[in-house]
């Protein structure tokens, strides 16, 4: 392939088949990216040059009559550019045209499609976005099937009542707009291009900065750099495909791993301030930066750097693995609201716990459980406490699969900041009610019902934390009555509002 510009009509030859590789993010476009597509072609006059980007790609080996091109850079715009032209050509279709060639261009030829998405949204982009599935919405199973769905859905709101005059503009103005394309033959010369280049639509995420940089580095400082860009490339592959799959189960984002990440394995928790891992990309950057400035320290950078993408690909396991764990502490954790502070335990206990001690991994969260509720909910302890999280820190950093250990240190914790004594004069309190929030009433009152089913009800279920959602906490007796309630000469009502299990019997 030629490097240079040339026109999309050039660029999808017929035998030509492009493939997402599988170290690179999912289809990550959104509403505000698919209106500056159809607005760019909306307000592109016919006949003027429009200039639809730059599209950085691979020439791999040839699958027998097809030219198998990985895109490195470019493939959010081409995979929507290929959904939106599948759709133009159906509405086309519908006023009659002729479009069995244009789809065999850019859309499907003989029995191959055009573009080839990440294997696990393969068949899903196939069967249900350049296809017509009625079971669409029930075979979603990643985040970013539902994103091509909803980019499907957009493009068919958008195309159906415009005319065919208007149908068949669009048509040319695509077929017309001109790419700039630069086609590179391995990995090096691919990482050297990719840092220098800038993206039409959603900029890079920290994931895709990250890996740019390690392969950039890597390329400088290694003796053989592809060896070392495969292996990024099939680590960050793995990243991508577990941080999917984590979504189904957690609301997170790249950013919020990494700097756990960051804190678990990489930061110096005697030295920095805690403020400090905000910035932890620009810190590895600057310590990776650090050993490619001599060429004396590159084998050390190149050590680093496989350390590093090794690391980062099992903490994205560990997240998926964290965010699929069905643990019920780890529910009441994460349902307390208050799991930011407790990531770097999860991480590094997971590490050594799921598989050969699950039950010390449960045992750590049901104490994580007791100081969410105890020391930040009822003790009332400020989240960002600098001594609490430099102490979490710390034993996250430092754990190398001593449980027993571990576990005396967050007990330590729990007596420190918020004793036993000083638990049960808070619960005793008169204030409580008042100086608790909604989120640790319901889990005190939860955990209390659930005591009493298991102690003095054994034949009773427990309940579950989801099956307290939507419900509110109600009065027995009303807070502002209009008398008070005396029994046998005692006045009842001052002493016992927003008290627990009150009842009178009239």
């Amino acid at each position: 392939m030629e490097n240079g510009q040339k026109a999309i009509s050039d660029l999808f030859e017929p035998r030509r088949i492009f493939n997402i590789p599988k170290y690179q993010r999912a289809y990550a476009w959104e509403e505000k990216q698919l209106l500056d597509f159809i607005s760019d072609l909306d307000n592109q006059t016919l006949g003027k040059d429009y200039f639809f980007g730059t599209i950085l790609l691979q020439i791999c080996d040839n699958e027998g009559y097809f030219k198998i091109i990985d895109i490195v850079d470019g493939q959010q715009r081409l995979t929507t550019l290929t959904i939106f032209i599948r759709l133009l050509l159906e509405q086309l279709a519908l006023f009659g045209d002729d479009i069995s060639i244009l789809r065999e261009t850019y859309v499907q030829y003989r029995n191959e499609y055009k573009l080839r998405v990440l294997e696990y949204d393969q068949e899903f982009f196939h069967k249900c976005i350049l296809e017509d599935c009625e079971q669409a919405e029930s075979l979603i199973k990643t985040p970013s099937q539902r994103r091509l769905l909803e980019a499907k859905k957009f493009f068919i709101k958008d195309l159906e009542p415009r005319s065919i005059e208007n149908l068949r503009e669009l048509r040319e103005k695509i077929e017309n707009a001109k790419v700039l394309t630069y086609a590179v033959v391995n990995n090096a010369e691919a990482t050297l291009i990719f840092e220098t280049t800038n993206d039409r639509g959603k900029p890079l995420t920290a994931l895709e900065k990250i890996k740019s940089f390690l392969m950039y580095k890597v390329y400088i400082a290694a003796d053989d750099p592809e060896n070392h860009l495969k292996q990024i490339q099939e680590r960050f592959g793995n990243i991508y495909r577990d941080f999917e799959e984590t979504l189904l189960h957690l609301n997170t984002d790249e950013e919020f791993i990494l700097r756990n990440h960051y804190i678990t394995f990489e930061a110096d928790i005697k030295r920095d301030s805690i403020h400090d891992y905000g910035s932890h990309l620009w810190l590895i950057k600057e310590k990776i930066n650090s050993l490619t400035g001599n060429s004396a320290t590159f084998a050390k950078a190149t050590n680093f750097i496989d350390n590093y993408s090794g690391s980062l690909k099992q903490t994205f396991s560990i997240f998926k693995t964290i965010a699929q764990d069905q643990d019920k502490n780890l529910k009441n954790l994460y349902r307390l609201g208050r799991t930011a502070n407790f990531f770097p335990i999860l991480i590094a206990s997971m590490k050594y716990g799921f598989e050969s001690n699950y039950i010390d991994f449960c045992r750590v969260t049901k104490l994580l459980e007791v100081i969410s509720f105890r020391v930040y909910g009822i003790r009332k302890r400020k989240l960002k406490n600098s001594a609490i999280l430099k102490r979490l820190y710390e034993l996250a950093q430092s754990f190398q699969g001593d449980f027993d250990n571990l576990i005396v240190s967050l007990k330590d914790i729990i007596g420190e900041y918020c004793s036993d004594h000083e638990f049960r004069n808070r619960l005793a309190s008169s204030d409580l009610y008042e100086n608790i929030s909604t989120k640790d009433l319901n889990y005190l009152f939860l955990q209390y019902d659930n005591y009493v089913r298991q102690i003095e009800y054994p034949e009773k279920e427990v309940i579950e934390f989801s099956q307290y959602k939507g419900l509110s906490i109600e009065h027995i007796i009303p807070q502002t009555p209009r008398r008070d309630y005396v029994w046998a000469g005692k006045s009842y009502l001052s002493d016992y509002v927003n008290s627990i299990g009150l009842v009178f019997d009239f």
